[in-house]
């Protein structure tokens, strides 16, 4: 395995001081590796790790990376350090401090004008000779972008690269600028199913409204979990096309193979990499080596007790793989799961990188404790249980309701009010000796057990406004 070496020598890939001529800052083969979309408002928050090939240059201190949406690029001379005006628009500004003895770093403000914001979250790797032409390979993580408009559109982004050996920052001594990619588009969907042999569930979508022919090559991961297709993670695997997709028709294969998937014991992970002739760039995801996971990513599951016959359920998706939808289950007193719909997903084809929303009502008027639970099934009928929420009984009054109570078998649950929030909760005996205590609670509902019969105070607090309420909890003998 080649040496991967974290946060090295970033700034000497972008060239000799006082030798502009011999400077080499070229950005080449960009690779977008989309993590996660969420819509704030108006904007959309992208989440990327970027991938490109830099020759390489020794000398420079410090290096500056600045990213603008494409219609707002101001296409700078870099005469001198950009100014605080001229970064106004940017969505990104990120720097790397190579001056001092170890690993470089991420700075964490920006000398020639203070005032611009930036990112110092994320990492960067290195792979030394590691790019086209042996040129090094660098990996920035964790980008941040906050653009305009919906999630549900084209993010074009275009950035420029520059570098000084002046410790004040305030002279350029190389600088690349104009490269330009899509930060969400197009997308992967998709998963390492385990059959055997081996095979990949594969999405390919865009937002985009005109047709475009993407191909995809398949490369398996040398076990570091860095983008360097051809290099450390050698020679494709496998690829396809040329598939023509839109906005409304994605390319979709549920049974996608590649080179070593009957080896015994095979375990690689899959980088896939989808390319298009009408693309600067390309975009790519790690398949990881596990079995396909479950479904859904849920980013949250709520109940509420709307009125006296109707309990209303929300809940949100980060990614769906492969996904059917989600069947409502609920558990009244002390009876057995019922099924009481079912709600069919809203990701294209059955998967989505992108936040999406889902709501269900129950027509629900009993008087005790119901319990609820989601189950998200997949297209090949793997499923899986989200955690359980519970609501009051209609005409079920206060903001925690303990059941039974009293208890005669030393088990008691507790229900909270229907709403978000994190608690602190403590129970204490009658002498005031805490027994039993949780914090940080999400989830609205709470399992007490092993208690000795006795009368016990139960007391929550909420992290985010401070109240306080104290239920007590009696436990009888048979």
């Amino acid at each position: 395995m080649k040496k991967i070496l974290l946060l090295i020598a970033i700034i000497a890939t972008f060239g000799k001081a006082n030798n502009l001529a011999a400077q080499n800052c070229t950005v080449s083969n960009i690779s977008v590796h989309l993590n996660s979309t969420t819509a704030v408002g108006g904007t959309c928050v992208i989440n990327i790790d970027l991938s490109f090939d830099l020759a390489a240059n020794p000398g420079n201190k410090y290096a500056w990376m600045h990213l603008w949406p494409t219609s707002s690029y101001p296409n700078l001379s870099y005469v001198k350090p950009p100014t605080a005006a001229e970064l106004a628009a940017t969505v990104a500004n990120i720097g790397i401090d190579n001056h001092v003895t170890g690993s470089p770093t991420l700075q964490t403000s920006y000398p020639p004008a203070p005032s611009v914001p930036v990112q110092s979250s994320g990492s960067i790797t290195v792979s030394i000779g590691g790019g086209a032409g042996g040129s090094d390979r660098f990996t920035i993580t964790n980008i941040s972008l906050t653009v305009v408009g919906s999630c549900n559109s084209v993010a074009a982004i275009t950035g420029d690269i520059w570098s000084t050996n002046a410790q004040s920052q305030n002279s350029v001594q190389c600088f690349n600028k104009g490269f330009s990619f899509q930060a969400n588009d197009p997308t992967i969907t998709g998963f390492k199913r385990c059959t055997n042999p081996r095979t990949l569930s594969l999405g390919i979508q865009t937002y985009s409204t005109v047709d475009l022919t993407v191909y995809y090559t398949l490369y398996k991961d040398d076990g570091d979990g860095v983008f360097e297709p051809g290099s450390g993670d050698g020679s494709p695997v496998g690829s396809g096309g040329p598939f023509v997709i839109n906005s409304t028709t994605p390319y979709s294969n549920t049974n996608v193979t590649y080179t070593g998937n009957n080896t015994p014991g095979e375990n690689s992970a899959i980088w896939v990499v989808v390319s298009s002739p009408s693309l600067t760039y390309t975009v790519n995801s790690l398949f990881e080596s596990a079995c396909f996971p479950l479904p859904v990513k849920l980013t949250y599951f709520n109940a509420k007790r709307n009125n006296a016959s109707s309990v209303g359920l929300t809940w949100q998706t980060a990614q769906e793989l492969n996904s059917k939808g989600f069947e409502i289950q609920r558990l009244i007193g002390n009876g057995g799961w019922q099924v009481v719909g079912f709600v069919p997903t809203q990701a294209l084809n059955g998967n989505s990188s992108s936040v999406l929303n889902y709501s269900f009502s129950d027509n629900n008027n009993a008087r005790a404790i119901t319990q609820y639970r989601l189950r998200a099934v997949d297209i090949d009928a793997n499923s899986k249980f989200s955690e359980i929420r519970a609501v009051r009984g209609e005409g079920q009054a206060g903001k925690i309701i303990v059941y039974p109570n009293p208890s005669f078998d030393g088990r008691a649950r507790v229900v909270f009010d229907d709403i978000n929030g994190s608690r602190d909760v403590s129970l204490t005996d009658i002498s005031g000796r805490v027994i039993k205590q949780w914090t940080g609670v999400t989830n609205n509902n709470l399992e007490i057990d092993n208690l000795t019969p006795g009368y016990y105070n139960l007391r929550v607090i909420m992290r985010e406004t401070g109240e306080q309420s104290i239920e007590k909890i009696i436990v009888n003998k048979r």
